[in-house]
């Protein structure tokens, strides 16, 4: 019979996991985050979530053949999910999206995508002369946002202005309400994996957290709003 108390259960349950008997913490009693490589990639993942394995690599400065280790064993304890986008595969902490988001999440933030509507957010109506210019997006980048849903075009004379579609507010505002719930997954987390968190400072976007990895301290920054676009980490 299948162990049901404890923190393991407990981070399984907020997960939408079923506990698996005999392995806590982890695979075999394996904590993953205190090795400091697989803590980096995982702290990256909360803040850029949906990115795949080459920017993965560029953001925490690893070969992309260890990082993909890495990421197999956050995968295989089940603190990182795995997501589709075309042919490549993009990753992102468990609990932290719903079912039908990191598809969607993922589209927008890839490549040239993220700068586009992080400047139509910025300057709604703005030109799209002057978002070419400003951002580096061509009009094959913007059109695919607006067949998306992601951006709205209109027509203004010789003009075509853009804005942002509603879904990204609403979005926004949906995981607002759940930010709450992935912070305690990650405090579960780091506490089932030995790293004694302290939560230092929460504001529905981010939290500030202490962790204790060997014998020093590190505190992170860790976005807990995926769609918070524009926050800066």
């Amino acid at each position: 019979m299948a162990h049901k108390s404890g923190l393991g259960f407990a981070l399984r349950r907020m997960l939408g996991e079923a506990p698996v008997s005999g392995r806590s913490p982890g695979r075999g009693g394996e904590t993953v985050l205190t090795n400091e490589t697989r803590l980096r990639i995982f702290q990256s993942l909360c803040n850029r979530p949906c990115s795949h394995l080459r920017a993965i690599s560029r953001e925490v400065g690893v070969a992309p053949p260890s990082v993909l280790w890495h990421l197999d064993r956050l995968v295989e304890r089940g603190a990182v999910r795995k997501g589709r986008l075309g042919n490549r595969n993009v990753y992102f902490p468990s609990g932290m999206l719903e079912p039908e988001d990191p598809e969607f999440l993922a589209f927008v933030r890839d490549g040239a995508r993220l700068p586009a509507v992080l400047l139509v957010m910025e300057r709604p109506g703005i030109p799209q002369a002057e978002l070419v210019r400003d951002c580096g997006a061509n009009s094959h980048t913007l059109a695919g946002l607006v067949a998306r849903g992601v951006l709205e075009m209109i027509k203004d004379g010789r003009h075509r202005r853009y804005y942002p579609a509603p879904v990204l507010k609403q979005k926004k505002e949906s995981y607002d309400k759940r930010a709450r719930r992935f912070r305690q997954v990650l405090l579960s987390l780091f506490a089932q994996d030995g790293l004694s968190p302290e939560a230092e400072r929460y504001d529905r976007t981010f939290l500030n957290v202490r962790v204790t990895l060997g014998t020093r301290a590190e505190s992170l920054r860790l976005l807990c709003n995926p769609f918070a676009l524009g926050a800066r980490v």
